[in-house]
């Protein structure tokens, strides 16, 4: 008896196999459609979900940048000399005194940004160093070269330009997703033999020109050299500059000492120990290509 029972098994217990895997199976898929929300739609297909012949989507990787271009200086003199070119295009000699060395700091844009519409939005951009925000992490792309991140006092939309990362901070009055959309679109840029980064914009977004101002402050294009907690001078092209001039934020937040003047169209500041900001507010001249 014993060898007749032992003789009838192997198929039973093969059947019994197949249908305890079904089950394994099953139990999974029928969670997940337990667990999926009826009026939530469906998530982003997975690249190993993609249909044969379907490239699958590299994953995306954000490359960080020294984000500043120290240009080379002609010694004359005791002075240096190097060529700038400023966000809107505008191409200019800037001569120093050499001590200041100011091609060895570097330069880095700003440009100030409004949009139309019924509710007006004024925005500042700025070049973080080392291409990201302090304490920074990506949210999710916008568009293929500008990404939506947080911080701790907000959110802000990054652009890349080349090795540029331009950061445009959300605030205050946040955009919606709509209009984050529209600007992610309309700012370009483009990067010079030199390696300057020159913007450009298309409606409903606008750039701020020479003198404008926003917010009280300066808002046209600008170049700032040296960072952080370091000596620093900005020029900012400024039409009108005794009535439009002004010291941006950026060159007043390190804590020091700030002044600033006109020279031509360009106003001029530095903040520091006092004899840099005395020597930069004297001896720096801008000369304006036509």
């Amino acid at each position: 008896m014993h060898d007749v029972i032992e003789a009838g098994t192997p198929h039973r217990r093969r059947w019994i196999g197949i249908a305890v895997l079904v089950g394994v199976l099953a139990v999974p898929a029928a969670g997940l459609l337990i667990s999926r929300n009826p009026d939530e739609p469906p998530g982003p297909a997975r690249p190993d979900m993609a249909l044969p012949g379907t490239p699958r989507p590299s994953t995306y990787q954000y490359e960080s940048t020294p984000n500043v271009l120290r240009a080379e200086a002609r010694k004359e003199g005791e002075e240096e000399a190097i060529d700038v070119v400023f966000p809107d295009g505008t191409e200019a000699e800037v001569r120093y005194p050499a001590r200041l060395q100011l091609g060895r700091k570097g330069s880095r844009p700003t440009q100030g940004v409004w949009s139309e519409g019924p509710a007006l939005r004024f925005r500042k951009l700025y070049v973080p160093l080392g291409g990201q925000p302090l304490n920074g992490r990506r949210i999710r792309g916008l568009t293929s070269n500008v990404s939506l991140w947080t911080f701790p006092s907000g959110q802000l939309l990054i652009y890349e330009f080349g090795d540029w990362r331009i950061a445009l901070l959300d605030r205050p009055d946040p955009l919606t997703f709509e209009q984050r959309m529209e600007w992610a679109r309309a700012l370009k840029g483009r990067v010079t033999p030199g390696g300057y980064l020159v913007l450009s914009a298309s409606k409903p977004v606008h750039l701020s020109g020479p003198g404008d101002r926003l917010g009280g402050e300066p808002a046209g294009p600008g170049l700032l050299f040296g960072g952080g907690l370091s000596q620093m001078v900005s020029l900012v092209l400024t039409k009108n500059c005794p009535r439009n001039g002004g010291i941006p934020p950026e060159v007043r937040q390190n804590g020091r000492g700030a002044d600033g003047t006109c020279k031509g169209d360009v106003f001029v500041s530095a903040s520091g120990e006092v004899p840099f900001v005395k020597s930069a507010l004297k001896g720096i001249k801008v000369k304006l290509k036509q």
